[in-house]
């Protein structure tokens, strides 16, 4: 075991570079600042794999970027999403990872103070890949797709632009409650849905709570078979249309039932 301190960037392009099967990543905030030169530095047949939080305000504050995941998923990677991921792991070829406090950012990497372990012993490495693969398959991860990505640009494409006002710019590294949530206007969510996902998007608007059960959804039922009168399966239409809304970023799966309105 060894200990990783900041700056640590040249020694993560050093294990990626080195890497001759697959690079797992799990990190909240990713960056192309950082994944652009990943991509370039990572041998050819490479599988790279990465588990991260897709809330939609994160891509709206700019803590995380679209582009980021999608120059994963033009290389043919593999992107997850895990909404209440806080770990970040970086394996390399399942025989070395660094458990850290950085994101995959280039603050993560070089600026920010950050502080882990680089392990490579075989069973300590075992572990943790068990927990990467245990992270993917969870009932509540979801996997992201380049139409998951569109969806998401085209309800930011519709935020209003703010005045400027010229400060300087501060990025925090943590995340607090208020952070989670879209600030972009209900407004922007409404024109870019359609069809079901509108229809329930309406529904959970309506709740009073920002958490909420599936028995909670599940009393507009009612409302719904009115509206969608062709469908016999009102309320696994209703489990499918949060899977939606969740891809795109705007419903947190907290696991056993529970849900949290990101907007």
């Amino acid at each position: 075991m060894k200990l990783i301190k900041s700056p640590w960037r040249d020694l993560f392009f050093d294990l990626v570079g080195n890497s001759r099967k697959s690079v797992h990543i799990a990190a909240p905030y990713v960056k192309n600042a950082v994944v652009g030169p990943l991509m370039a530095t990572k041998k050819s047949g490479v599988a790279v794999e990465l588990v991260t939080s897709f809330k939609l305000e994160n891509y709206h504050r700019q803590a995380s970027d679209l582009s980021a995941l999608e120059a994963i998923l033009l290389a043919n990677g593999r992107v997850f999403n895990f909404q209440r991921l806080h770990a970040k792991l970086y394996i390399f070829d399942e025989e070395a990872a660094v458990v850290t406090s950085g994101n995959l950012t280039t603050r993560g990497l070089g600026e920010n103070f950050e502080y882990g372990v680089l392990l490579e012993d075989s069973n300590a490495v075992r572990e943790v890949c068990t927990d990467f693969q245990l992270l993917k398959n969870n009932p509540d991860t979801g996997v992201v797709k380049a139409a998951h990505l569109d969806e998401a640009r085209e309800i930011l494409a519709k935020v209003p632009k703010p005045p400027v006002v010229l400060l300087p710019k501060i990025e925090t590294p943590g995340v607090d409650e208020d952070e989670d949530v879209f600030k972009g206007g209900e407004e922007t969510i409404v024109s870019s849905l359609t069809g079901w996902k509108l229809a329930v998007f309406e529904c959970l608007n309506s709740l009073p709570e920002r958490e909420f059960s599936l028995t909670a959804v599940n009393t507009f039922a009612p409302d719904l078979k009115t509206k969608f009168p062709q469908n016999n399966n009102i309320e696994a239409k209703i489990r499918q249309q949060l899977q939606a809304l969740r891809d795109v970023g705007l419903v947190e799966f907290k696991g056993g039932g529970r849900y949290k309105k990101l907007w």
